[in-house]
């Protein structure tokens, strides 16, 4: 009888109106989840019952079903924060994280922190994956779970000292500079700090003096109480060169030889380093880019050198490439890896496992992990969390159209069950 079946499609009406308020309830709860991203209802007509004795082929419908839920993949607002392992991505793509319990699982919410492991999680204790980095600081393919090492820095000899310099044509020619009072007879002078193989800095000076037009010598010299077997408060040449310029003031050639870098305190004797005054023409450089002899004062305006000492971890740091930097109280910036990014073929087939955390599927395809900004992937905005995706003036309005929908097939059934109640008294009568 048609009443009855009548009663059976409003019945799908009303389970299917059910499971869609559950979608919605569930947008609204979520709607200051970070990284949440909304789903959507998906409706679709029950196989349809044909009418033979008509004759004219008409089809009975026989009511809806909950067909699938959507993930709505959007990009939800970008908010700033405070904290510098607070990420967020715009554009495609995801965090890859992994747990023991539920393996890789992909999620756009970039709330991250250190563990006391210096493992670095999410809220649930999910490990970001990232690629790790040499010991000098060089990203590799390798994908691992990031973690802060707590081991220091070691130090580093150095090697080479770069010192450029403006010398001033003007002055007189002196004689040999007198290194018994090398303060008091060198025409200019200017400090530097270099570290020997266990970390010790010594500070140096250099002190340089014009012999002839165009032709300076220099000294480095260092206290004796640095070197193997000096005097302490005695200084000491441990290296020396000369500087030839041409008519315009450019360097034409340098040279240099080290006297004494045999530092104390167990260091490796014979410490080879070299100073750098530029680009000299004999080299053909251009002789500017570096030492010049021009008729203006004397002046340092480069003074670096590539050794440090032993540091500890004292920060790190996040760029919008993704590169994780750890920050040394001996002044290094050493990278530690570059946060890694998955993007899929189809997102919206993504599986929903909890904790803003999504697993892939058959039909959502394998990830393709890779780097931010690359191939699809969006850029990461440090300091920065996305939130949720809903639109609550949305799901009012979804709601209330559920509400109606299942308001009018309850009201079928009511209509059903009191014809059946009429042909009910038609019998009794």
């Amino acid at each position: 009888m048609g009443v009855v079946s009548s009663m059976s499609t409003a019945i799908s009406g009303l389970e299917a109106s059910g499971e869609a308020l559950g979608v919605i309830s569930d947008n609204i709860a979520n709607a200051n989840t970070n990284g949440f991203k909304a789903s959507r209802s998906e409706f679709q007509s029950i196989l349809a019952q044909d009418l033979l004795s008509t004759g004219a082929g008409a089809q009975l419908g026989k009511g809806v079903s909950l067909g699938g839920i959507t993930n709505v993949f959007t990009q939800g607002p970008i908010t700033h924060t405070e904290r510098g392992t607070d990420l967020a991505i715009s554009g495609n793509g995801f965090f890859a994280v992994r747990n023991e319990g539920r393996g890789m699982t992909y999620t756009r919410d970039g709330s991250f922190r250190f563990d006391k492991d210096g493992w670095m999680t999410n809220l649930s204790g999910s490990r970001v994956q990232a690629y790790q980095a040499t010991p000098e600081g060089k990203v590799t393919g390798k994908l691992a779970d990031v973690r802060i090492p707590f081991n220091t820095v070691a130090a580093k000899a150095t090697n080479k000292m770069q010192v450029h310099v403006n010398l001033d044509a003007r002055v007189a020619n002196s004689q040999s500079l007198d290194l018994t009072r090398p303060e008091e007879t060198a025409q200019f002078t200017t400090g530097a700090q270099l570290y020997d193989s266990i970390g010790n800095a010594h500070a140096v000076s250099l002190y340089f003096n014009k012999v002839e037009d165009g032709n300076w010598e220099w000294y480095a010299m260092t206290d004796g109480g640095n070197l193997a077997g000096g005097v302490a408060g005695q200084q000491t040449a441990i290296a020396q060169g000369g500087l030839q310029f041409d008519p315009e003031g450019k360097l034409q050639s340098s040279n240099q030889s080290l006297l004494n870098t045999s530092f104390s305190n167990g260091a490796i004797p014979d410490q080879q380093m070299s100073f750098d005054f530029g680009d000299p023409l004999d080299e053909l450089g251009t002789g500017l880019k570096g030492s010049t002899q021009y008729g203006s004062k004397n002046s340092t305006f480069r003074n670096i050198q590539d050794g440090w000492g032993a540091g500890s971890l004292i920060d790190t740091t996040i760029d919008s490439d993704g590169v994780i930097t750890g920050v040394y109280n001996n002044g290094v910036n050493k990278i530690l890896g570059q946060v890694a990014m998955a993007r899929f073929e189809s997102t919206e087939r993504l599986s929903k496992v909890g904790d803003n955390q999504f697993r892939e599927t058959v039909d959502s395809g394998q990830p393709l992990i890779g780097k931010p900004s690359t191939n699809g992937r969006g850029a990461i905005l440090v300091k920065s969390l996305e939130q949720s995706n809903v639109d609550l003036a949305k799901e009012f309005v979804d709601m209330i159209k559920i509400q109606r929908g299942f308001q009018a097939n309850a009201k079928s059934i009511t209509s059903a069950n009191e014809m059946l109640e009429e042909v009910i008294n038609l019998k009794r009568a």
